[in-house]
């Protein structure tokens, strides 16, 4: 339907810049003003459960990796209540990282989880990692780290939204936060890919004498596995402990040059060198 209101530069653009959050859809920032509203005016035309449309109108940057956004048309709001893998979350989309384009890793890392494990996110946001865990796996006892209070605030509300009291909701700076958590992790999960590589230590703190660590980092296509893995090897050498290559995923192209990538591995606490 959108192809035969818009013409066909519009409807590429849209295709490819268009997330939708709940009733709010979220467009690229490659189009005028004017077209920018005939874009937004036919996506609600389209797709009825659109009210909100907003624009990009800078890149996701800052400790709290969050993105201006500016009105479009519509309702004028930025709270958005979306539904993922049988669960709601409530968020300001100005205020809170969250990216739909992830609803799949997150469902894949809740089938690996294991009920009964402690497991600790770190870098949490509102919450989606660590309440879909904790409501498909009732027994286990979820820690989700998050240093932006909104994010906090929001995965609090988010708890309470989808009944999921073994998620535990911590305000903080990873990195002074995890002292609490000395061994008390089966698994650890680490999607903040910017930067993820920068908190090992961390992981293997947190982490009991034998863990599994989920970890998300960015690299250059064709490259970004193998210099994650280099890294973590080398990690584990310096500080006597092995690992083991469980899975390795490529999640997404982040840019024409970059890739994310999901590199799940098992340590164990030890004086012998790492494999």
């Amino acid at each position: 339907m959108l192809r035969s209101i818009l013409n066909g530069r519009e409807s590429s653009l849209l295709e490819r810049g268009y997330e939708q959050l709940g009733s709010i859809a979220i467009i690229g920032s490659k189009l005028r003003r004017a077209k920018e509203l005939r874009v937004a005016k036919a996506l609600m035309v389209s797709n009825k459960s659109i009210t909100t449309v907003l624009a990009k109108a800078g890149p996701v940057s800052g400790t709290y990796r969050t993105r201006k956004l500016r009105y479009v048309a519509g309702v004028r709001t930025y709270d958005a209540l979306y539904r993922e893998n049988n669960c709601l979350f409530r968020f300001d989309v100005r205020k809170v990282y969250f990216s739909s384009k992830l609803a799949y890793e997150r469902a894949r890392i809740t089938a690996r989880a294991k009920d009964g494990e402690n497991i600790l996110v770190m870098f949490a946001g509102a919450g989606p990692f660590a309440i879909e865990i904790a409501k498909a796996h009732p027994r286990t006892h979820v820690v989700a780290i998050e240093i932006n209070r909104h994010g906090y605030e929001s995965m609090l509300e988010n708890i309470r939204l989808n009944k999921t009291p073994n998620a535990t909701a911590v305000l903080g700076d990873v990195r002074k936060a995890c002292v609490k958590y000395r061994g008390f992790a089966d698994r650890v999960i680490m999607p903040l890919p910017m930067s993820s590589l920068q908190f090992l230590d961390e992981a293997l703190f947190v982490s009991k004498k034998r863990a599994t660590v989920d970890i998300y980092s960015f690299g250059a296509a064709g490259s970004a596995f193998e210099d994650a893995w280099k890294a973590i090897r080398a990690h584990a050498a310096s500080r006597g402990y092995r690992v083991r290559l469980l899975d390795k995923r490529e999640v997404r192209n982040y840019s024409s040059s970059e890739v994310e990538v999901c590199v799940e591995y098992g340590l164990a606490k030890s004086k012998k060198r790492s494999t």
